[in-house]
């Protein structure tokens, strides 16, 4: 506290009139562009939780076991591990005021575009038709956790973390307390979520293909 006011007592407080147009005109879409590029890439997504929203720790930890950074990532099994059809593959959702992104993107090659998309398409109905086994969720939390406790060991990370926190929640909660509310996400709330979110009629395609 007493840095916080030598360094930013002085500067003069400030707000703002400005107001955000609720983003509710979405409608799904499939494009695709060709470009001077060697691989094909895709993105796909659709819209999720604000950043107010309750279910926005239960989905993060949906979209980790899903795609996040570790190898044994479902999609990272399905399409690398497996096929061999792509390098890297990710999950991500970012949680905005009002409405929340989830995404999935990847690159491979142009005869295996659609056949990764129906892979990644497949994890999904997986999500969709069976709840996490007892032993999967769990190896999912602790897994999540771990990641959390080693973000926080990168100092701007944890303060951006912290700042953000405070800006939207107007609070910062303690690791434990995240912790705490990450080990009581039961499978039937993953599996609610997934049948929101991942509605395939919902899911939005963008393309990228080689232009010859």
């Amino acid at each position: 506290m007493h840095l916080a006011q030598k360094y930013l007592s002085d500067i003069p407080r400030s707000s703002s009139n400005k107001t955000r147009e609720r983003f509710d005109q979405y409608v799904a879409k499939t494009k695709l562009e060709k470009k001077h590029i060697v691989q094909a890439h895709c993105a796909l997504g659709a819209l999720s939780y604000n950043n107010q929203d309750e279910k926005r720790l239960p989905f993060s930890l949906l979209i980790n076991t899903l795609g996040g950074p570790a190898m044994n990532s479902r999609l990272n099994l399905a399409l690398r591990e497996k096929y061999g059809f792509v390098y890297s593959i990710d999950a991500n959702y970012a949680a905005y005021h009002d409405v929340g992104l989830m995404s999935i993107f990847f690159g491979t090659e142009r005869k295996q575009l659609y056949r990764s998309v129906d892979l990644v398409l497949r994890e999904l109905r997986r999500l969709k038709e069976k709840p996490l086994g007892v032993v999967q969720l769990h190896k999912a939390k602790e897994q999540y956790i771990g990641q959390m406790a080693m973000s926080e060991e990168n100092n701007i990370s944890l303060m951006l973390m912290l700042g953000k926190s405070l800006l939207i929640h107007h609070t910062i909660e303690s690791f434990d307390e995240v912790v705490g509310k990450i080990r009581k996400v039961s499978a039937g709330e993953l599996f609610e979520i997934s049948n929101v979110i991942f509605d395939e009629s919902k899911l939005s395609f963008l393309y990228f293909v080689p232009k010859d």
